[in-house]
């Protein structure tokens, strides 16, 4: 499974995809299945995995969780959404909603305009203020709001589950706090050169290169044993 931001892309905050990633990943792909895990929207997951050639039938887990898509069937795994909330805290909080709002089913994004911690602990206080339930965090790209109890992580299990896999035998390949949950998940969890301390602390395997070039790297040594 991998990141998208940060990881499939030249360098953590550029928004272009790293080509050796890209042809690792098509090298790859007829010996092992390779899926998608992101905060972004289903539509923007499913399109990157056309054009990196995995196809939209790819195991796909969209919205930080929210949304799963397995054989290009989407299903939620959240009851609720909280987009309205999203709305309301950016009208109260003078926050600036993510391009992807309005192709987004369940969470909010936020754009990174300051301090992003500061962002965070705002967005927590005005939740809690508001008498609602959500989860708040960054991925370093955005600031998501997201219904209680989902994640990368658990969206990461049922995707297993439903496959008939072994969590043990999957790997996760991602650069920000929000993929620290879905490192730990699996058995091989990856963290690329660059990504943030806490991913880098936890993941089983940390590239010598970063982003991109990381992806490329884990998979040319430990899927094609070159």
């Amino acid at each position: 499974m991998l990141d998208i931001d940060g990881t499939l892309t030249r360098d953590r905050g550029v928004d272009e995809l790293e080509p050796e990633a890209v042809r690792a990943v098509q090298e790859a792909r007829g010996r092992v299945l390779i899926g998608i895990a992101t905060g972004n929207a289903m539509i923007v997951a499913k399109s990157l995995a056309r054009y990196i050639g995995i196809g939209a039938s790819a195991p796909i887990i969209a919205e930080n969780g929210c949304l799963i898509s397995i054989g290009g069937r989407e299903e939620p795994l959240c009851s609720r959404s909280v987009k309205e909330l999203g709305v309301e805290l950016a009208r109260r909080l003078g926050l600036s909603l993510s391009y992807q709002f309005n192709c987004r089913s369940f969470d909010a994004a936020f754009e990174i305009t300051g301090d992003e911690d500061e962002m965070v602990r705002r967005i927590r206080s005005a939740i809690k203020e508001m008498g609602e339930e959500a989860q708040v965090e960054s991925s370093g790209y955005a600031i998501h709001v997201m219904p209680p109890g989902v994640s990368k992580s658990t969206a990461i299990l049922e995707v297993c589950r439903r496959l008939g896999v072994d969590c043990g035998d999957v790997a996760y390949i991602g650069d920000g706090r929000t993929d620290v949950e879905a490192v730990k998940a699996v058995g091989w969890g990856v963290a690329v050169a660059n990504a943030v301390p806490e991913l880098r602390g936890v993941a089983r395997i940390v590239t010598k290169s970063p982003s991109g070039r990381g992806v490329a790297e884990f998979i040319r040594e430990h899927v094609l044993g070159r």
